[in-house]
């Protein structure tokens, strides 16, 4: 009677696999939804991208190898140095 699943998280500055997260059955986001994580490899918040199936995985790694994700990247970091500078 589990009303939960697990979706994988990949990082789009390393491309590992980050944290898992259970969501609800019934609580579903579109395709490759962004969710900034703390990821244990970067060490840092970064965006990362919802899998939640092998062929979604298989999708992501081949777009993260493509270069897709990089421009993402670029203005992700942006904002995370400017939400830093005003806490400093």
């Amino acid at each position: 009677m589990s009303g939960y699943e697990a979706h994988t998280f990949w990082c789009i500055k390393c491309g590992q696999r980050g944290l898992d997260i259970q969501r609800k059955v019934n609580h579903r986001h579109g395709k490759h939804h962004r969710k900034k994580l703390w990821c244990p490899w970067c060490k840092m918040e970064v965006n990362h991208i919802e899998c939640r199936n092998d062929k979604e995985v298989e999708e992501f790694k081949e777009n993260f190898a493509a270069g897709l994700y990089k421009e993402e990247l670029e203005e992700s970091l942006e904002v995370i140095k400017k939400e830093n500078s005003v806490w400093s």
